[in-house]
C-alpha cells in the first residue's frame, strides 16, 4: 500500500434533513461524537492510516466547519479548501499533477481498520460497492467518481449502523456506543480523573456524588454541587449542570444549561431543545429555568 502520493478529497455536503434540532447550530459534521466532531474524527483516520494532505469540500454552506478545521496543522494535516461544483481544482493544486486521490466522506462514522483495508484493495473491483456504502472511493479520477459517495446514495446503501448518524436516535446510539468503547477509533478528547470519568480542560465538578464510569464531560463545564451523573452521559462542552440534576443516558450538546432538581433519562438536550429517545419526539422548552444556553 503506497501512500507518499496519495490526497483525500473529504466531502462535507450532507444536507441537514433528517436531523431536526441537531442541526440548527451546526452542520451535519460538526455532530459530535464523543465530545468530537465527525469531521475531525475522519481527519484523524486519514492521519492514522498515513495520508497527510487532504482538500474540504463543501457547498459553501458549512462555514462553521471550515473555520473549526483550519489549515489542519493540528491534526498533522495539509489541508485546503474547495467548493463542491470544481471538487478536483483545489486538490490538484495541493497535491501535485501525480497525486492519487482518495474520497472520503467526512460526516459520518466508519468501522475501524475500513480506509486501511480499502486503501490496500483499490483495486479491487468487488469490493468497491462495500467501500462506497461507508463512504470511501479509491477510485477517485474525475468529479463523477464523487458522486458514488454523494450523501443520496451513501444514505440509501449503507446498513451498518450507526454510521450514518443520519436521525437524532442514531445520533444517541453512536454516542452510547462510544461511551462503551463500541466505536473503535473513537478516542473522547479529555484526561482520565480519578473517578474513571473523561474529564475536559478547565471543567470543575463540585457534586459529591461518585459520576458513573462511562461518563465524557466536555471543556470548561461547571456540574454544580448535588448532580448525580448515571451510566452513560456525554456533556459538550460550555455547560453547566446546576445543583441536584440528575442525568443517566443522556447527550447534552455544548453550550447547554440544566437547570437545579432536573431529571433527565433517554435525552438529547440542544440548549432549549430536548428530544426524548422513548418516543421519539423533541420539543422547544421556553422555561430557562429548565432548559437554556450556558451562560
Amino acid at each position: 500500500m503506497t501512500i507518499q502520493n496519495d490526497h483525500a478529497i473529504v466531502l462535507i455536503d450532507r444536507p441537514a434533513a433528517g436531523l431536526g434540532f441537531l442541526a440548527t447550530h451546526r452542520s451535519a459534521a460538526m455532530l459530535k461524537v464523543g465530545n468530537k466532531p465527525l469531521v475531525q474524527i475522519a481527519l484523524e483516520e486519514l492521519y492514522d492510516v498515513g495520508l497527510r494532505s487532504a482538500t474540504i469540500i463543501s457547498d459553501g454552506e458549512h462555514n462553521d466547519v471550515l473555520a473549526f478545521v483550519g489549515d489542519g496543522s493540528r491534526w498533522g494535516l495539509k489541508l485546503s479548501h474547495g467548493n463542491a461544483r470544481h471538487p478536483f481544482a483545489r486538490a490538484k493544486d495541493a497535491g501535485g499533477n501525480d497525486v492519487s486521490l482518495i474520497g472520503v466522506r467526512g460526516d459520518m462514522l466508519r468501522p475501524f481498520g475500513l480506509l486501511e483495508e480499502a486503501l490496500r484493495r483499490r483495486d479491487s473491483q468487488n469490493a468497491a460497492d462495500i467501500y462506497t456504502a461507508l463512504g470511501v472511493t479509491t477510485q477517485c479520477e474525475t468529479a463523477d467518481d464523487l458522486k458514488h459517495i454523494e450523501w443520496s446514495k451513501v444514505s440509501s446503501t449503507c446498513r451498518l449502523v450507526p454510521c450514518l448518524v443520519a436521525d437524532p436516535a442514531m445520533y444517541f446510539q453512536a454516542n452510547i456506543m462510544a461511551l462503551q468503547g463500541l466505536v473503535p477509533g473513537v478516542r473522547s478528547a479529555g484526561r482520565p480523573a480519578p473517578d474513571d470519568i473523561i474529564l475536559g480542560k478547565g471543567s470543575r465538578v463540585l457534586s459529591s456524588h461518585a459520576p458513573a464510569k462511562s461518563v465524557v464531560i466536555g471543556t470548561r463545564c461547571l456540574v454544580e454541587h448535588g448532580v448525580v451523573l448515571g451510566e452513560n452521559v456525554i456533556i459538550g462542552n460550555n455547560c453547566i449542570i446546576d445543583g441536584g440534576a440528575v442525568l443517566e443516558n443522556c447527550v447534552i450538546l455544548d453550550g447547554s444549561y440544566i437547570g437545579k432538581g432536573v431529571v433527565l433519562k433517554d435525552k438529547i438536550v440542544d440548549q432549549s431543545n430536548v428530544y426524548c429517545l422513548s418516543r421519539a419526539l423533541g420539543c422547544k422548552i421556553e422555561d430557562r429555568r429548565l432548559f437554556a444556553r450556558a451562560a
